[in-house]
């Protein structure tokens, strides 16, 4: 089979594809830029600014964040090609949102949020039909949040035609809310002493509809070319034009194939898999707060995966030592591409979708019974301690091999 063919081990199969985890390009060129009240935050936060009272602003400040489901709407357009129901967009709008919220969550901002939304499409591609399931998405989220007691504010968007610069279909979120200054939660404080408690990224919470594969919204150009066959070569819209084809659709799979995992026993379709949504940890992190739960750092295992904490602190040591059963649809990608161990944790988050440090057993021990409560695994996966360089470094350990990754 084609597949077989690439079997070979590229030396970063994603920087291969023309994306990067690191993301050196765009970190060079924002260097110079502000960045904001806070230096370790997912978020930028901005101080208050107008005809205010000098106690608000001394006392509250402003967060934004901007970010998108990426090529994640590819697979929902060609399964839409291939006969399914536009259902298969669904689910993106919470893709693009939870990108958005969960990172600010991680400062300390768990409610009250404002959204801002961009469609970008090729009309000719994306129907009317599709662009009203996608607005209904937006909905659906907004009201699932609501019954978990989650305010969000629909600040509306805009719905752009512009086929000369988008081949599918864009999705894109703008999020912003208002905290006190005083729970902002600074990664550049992790303590060299924390335990790491790591929440699950697949199965199925309380507040989800169906089994969750993990896979979230990074990496996704990796796992789709990785996956899927050539057969969907079909749709070069879909496809980098500026990256050798060869490296594009040369997985051994069909979206209607079925994979099992042998750790939860849950099967899913291919395109189930890759479409599952992203996961929002925002029902667990309330309810924290709720319990007053001592948190010292929030990491969320996106564009990174679980070496993105590597970016956060000053001379920590990330030890991860305890991880849990890497979810199928990885282990999957893995095998399809033949790929080492260290691109894999450096690119998918491996069943972590997000990395909570505390100071103490007895608060991750309450931690993971809050997690457990919305059906969520949690566990301790490892603990931070003193760097032995000069620098941030992260150790992921997966069968008593460590795994060093250094800032």
């Amino acid at each position: 089979m084609e597949f077989n063919k690439l079997k070979e081990i590229e030396k970063d199969p994603y920087s291969a594809l023309g994306v990067s985890s690191k993301k050196e390009g765009v970190h060079e060129a924002t260097k110079n830029l502000s960045k904001g009240l806070f230096l370790g935050t997912f978020c930028k936060i901005l101080p208050l600014i107008g005809n205010l009272p000098q106690e608000v602003k001394d006392n509250y400040v402003q967060i934004l964040h901007s970010d998108g489901v990426g090529t994640k709407s590819n697979i929902a357009y060609i399964a839409r090609k291939e006969g399914y129901s536009t259902n298969t967009f669904q689910t993106l709008p919470q893709d693009a949102l939870v990108m958005n919220l969960d990172d600010l969550a991680c400062v300390g901002a768990f409610d009250n949020f404002y959204i801002s939304n961009h469609i970008a499409r090729n009309s000719n591609r994306i129907s009317n039909e599709d662009i009203t399931t996608i607005i209904q998405g937006y909905q659906d989220f907004f009201q699932k949040a609501s019954d978990l007691g989650i305010n969000i504010f629909d600040a509306g968007g805009e719905t752009a035609d512009v086929g000369s610069y988008t081949t599918t279909l864009g999705i894109d979120v703008t999020a912003s809310t208002i905290i006190e200054k005083n729970k902002i939660i600074d990664c550049d404080n992790i303590p060299t002493n924390g335990y790491i408690v790591g929440l699950a990224s697949n199965g199925q919470s309380s507040y989800e509809n169906q089994p969750n594969s993990g896979i979230r919204s990074n990496g996704l150009t990796l796992a789709i070319n990785s996956l899927l066959n050539s057969y969907y070569r079909k749709y070069p819209e879909t496809m980098d034009q500026t990256v050798d084809q060869n490296k594009l659709f040369t997985g051994p799979y069909r979206l209607n194939d079925v994979i099992q995992d042998t750790n939860t026993g849950e099967k899913f379709t291919i395109s189930e898999a890759i479409l599952s949504p992203t996961r929002t940890y925002l029902p667990i992190l309330k309810m924290c707060q709720e319990y007053g739960i001592e948190i010292c750092g929030i990491i969320h295992c996106t564009g990174g995966g679980l070496t993105k904490s590597i970016k956060f602190g000053k001379q920590i040591r990330y030890v991860k030592s305890n991880l849990p059963a890497t979810p199928i649809i990885f282990s999957e990608i893995q095998e399809a591409r033949n790929i080492k161990d260290k691109y894999m944790y450096q690119t998918f988050n491996m069943g972590v979708g997000l990395e909570i440090i505390v100071p103490n057993e007895k608060e991750a021990e309450l931690l993971i019974k809050i997690a457990n409560y919305f059906d969520v695994s949690a566990k301790i996966i490892g603990y931070t301690e003193i760097a032995k360089h000069n620098t941030n470094e992260v150790i992921i350990e997966k069968n008593g091999i460590p795994l060093e990754y250094k800032l």
